[in-house]
């Protein structure tokens, strides 16, 4: 995989056309834990990203990152590891505050991003259990603001998902791009009318742990076998 991709992927550049929030839709099982760590830990080593930050927010607690990367419970936690390690895995503790705790995270980076030069990446694991994460639901306006506004000030987003159809409506036109593992066939309606593609000649291909990456922007899909353990 080339850096270009990667970049296209993760690469907070504000002034890139790229650089819109990015997508994945993974069903459970499909090893997008393992190809996520893959392409953070590949972004890492990429002089691009020298300076970028990443949050990964893994609301089900787990992570496949060395024991290098601390994880943290509360924003004054990641505050501190942030301005030595460049990536912190950030675990929600109580279900009834996840919002309120991604909430915080989104508003925390908006505010102090101006102080990070390679801007930030917050990734949201699951973000299907979000309140309002749906086709039919009202995100929050911290998760509103992180998919409208973030491109401009150094803020990439990064949405995993079961299935595409958990994207809310406002990621319709405001999405770089999306990775993709195994897919469900319902999403495939879905996917012609809201982002015009149409995934069914991919679906048998993403199987074993294969996986793509599709370029919204230029409208062109990459197709990869799995990634090593």
């Amino acid at each position: 995989m080339s850096k270009e991709l990667i970049r296209k992927m993760l690469l907070p550049n504000r002034n890139g056309s790229h650089s819109l929030s990015t997508a994945m839709a993974a069903r459970s099982g499909s090893g997008k834990t393992t190809l996520l760590t893959h392409l953070v830990n590949e972004a890492r080593k990429d002089e691009a990203f020298k300076e970028t930050r990443f949050v990964y927010i893994s609301i089900k607690q787990e992570q496949l990152f060395d024991e290098k990367v601390p994880i943290v419970t509360n924003v004054d936690d990641l505050l501190k590891q942030w301005a030595k390690n460049p990536i912190v895995t950030y675990y929600p503790t109580e279900p009834e505050f996840y919002e309120v705790d991604i909430d915080e995270i989104i508003e925390t980076s908006f505010s102090v991003v101006d102080k990070v030069e390679g801007g930030i990446v917050l990734i949201i694991d699951d973000a299907n259990v979000i309140k309002g994460f749906d086709s039919r639901g009202i995100v929050s306006p911290s998760v509103k603001k992180l998919t409208i506004a973030g491109r401009s000030k150094g803020i990439r987003g990064l949405f995993i998902c079961h299935r595409i159809s958990n994207l809310p409506r406002l990621m319709n036109g405001n999405l770089s791009g999306m990775v993709l593992m195994s897919i469900s066939s319902m999403d495939l309606d879905y996917s012609k009318k809201i982002f015009g593609q149409d995934f069914e000649p991919l679906m048998p291909e993403l199987v074993d742990y294969r996986w793509a990456y599709v370029d919204l922007i230029e409208d062109k899909t990459f197709k990869f076998n799995p990634v090593p353990n």
